[in-house]
C-alpha cells in the first residue's frame, strides 16, 4: 500500500526511490511519465489521489528518482532523451565510448532514465548539442515550438534563462537536436502509439512478433510502446 502525505503543500514520496516533482507549464501526465521514464499507469501508481484530470502548473507529485547530476569538469551536461544510449551518444559526439562511461562512473549504462542527466567530455560551452537560432521580430513562441518540433519543457531545459512569457527579438536560442530516429525507408513504417497499444497489441496487429518489433526499434523499451505519441517504425520486410 504506498501512502501520500501532503505537508504545506509538498508531497512527501513513499521511498528512496522517487523524489517530488513541481509541474511547469505545458507538462501532462504522458510527458512527465515519458521524462522520468515510467508510464502513465507507473504514474498514477506513485500518485493514488492524482486524477487524470487534475493535474495543475505548480502541483507537485512524485516521479521516478534519477540520479544526481554528475561532475562535468571540461564537458558539457547532457539530458538522456527516449531512445538514448551511451553507444549511440558516444557516436553522435565522437568521443570514445570508455571515456563517456568514466565520465559518468555513477550512471548505469544499462537502465538510462530520460530526464537523467550525464556529462559528455571534452565538448565546448554554449550550446555543445544543438543549433543557436536568433528571435526575430514577430516571432512567437509558438512560431520557436512549431518551426523547431519542440515542446516548451525541451526548449527551457536547454535555456535555463529563457522566459517563454517574454520574446524579445534579437535573444539567441540553444535549439537542442532532434531525438527521434527515424525509420529507415523501404524496409519499415512508421506508427504512432494510441490509447491502449502495448508492444504485443501493435506487433499482433502487424503480424509480427514483439521480438522482430524491438528489433526494429533497438532505441525503445517495451515500455515506450505505452506512451501514446511515440513513433515505432514497423517492419514491412519479412
Amino acid at each position: 500500500m504506498i501512502i501520500v502525505i501532503y505537508r504545506q503543500n509538498q508531497q512527501l514520496c513513499p521511498n528512496i526511490y522517487t523524489m517530488p516533482y513541481e509541474v511547469r507549464p505545458g507538462d501532462t501526465l504522458n510527458s512527465i511519465a515519458a521524462r522520468f521514464g515510467t508510464n502513465l499507469v507507473g504514474l498514477i501508481e506513485l500518485n493514488p489521489t492524482l486524477r487524470l484530470r487534475s493535474l495543475t502548473e505548480g502541483m507537485t507529485i512524485c516521479v521516478p528518482r534519477v540520479p544526481e547530476r554528475p561532475q562535468c569538469i571540461n564537458g558539457a551536461y547532457y539530458i538522456i532523451r527516449e531512445g538514448d544510449s551511451f553507444y549511440n551518444i558516444a557516436q553522435r559526439y565522437s568521443i570514445p565510448l570508455n571515456l563517456l562511461l568514466e565520465s559518468n562512473p555513477d550512471a548505469n549504462p544499462y537502465d538510462l532514465k530520460v530526464g537523467q542527466e550525464i556529462c559528455i567530455p571534452n565538448v565546448p560551452a554554449g550550446c555543445p548539442f544543438g543549433t543557436v537560432v536568433t528571435i526575430q521580430e514577430g516571432t512567437r513562441l509558438s512560431d520557436i515550438l512549431i518551426s523547431y518540433n519542440l515542446s516548451l519543457n525541451e526548449l527551457r531545459e536547454a535555456n535555463q534563462e529563457f522566459n517563454p512569457n517574454i520574446i524579445v527579438p534579437g535573444t539567441e536560442l540553444c535549439i537542442p537536436p532532434e531525438a527521434f530516429i527515424r525509420c529507415p525507408e523501404g524496409t519499415t513504417t512508421e506508427y504512432v502509439i494510441q490509447a491502449g497499444d502495448s508492444l504485443s497489441t501493435v506487433a499482433i496487429a502487424n503480424n509480427i512478433t514483439p521480438s522482430e518489433l524491438l528489433i526494429a526499434n533497438p532505441h525503445l523499451r517495451p515500455a515506450n510502446f505505452l506512451i501514446i505519441g511515440t513513433t515505432v517504425c514497423i517492419p514491412t520486410a519479412r
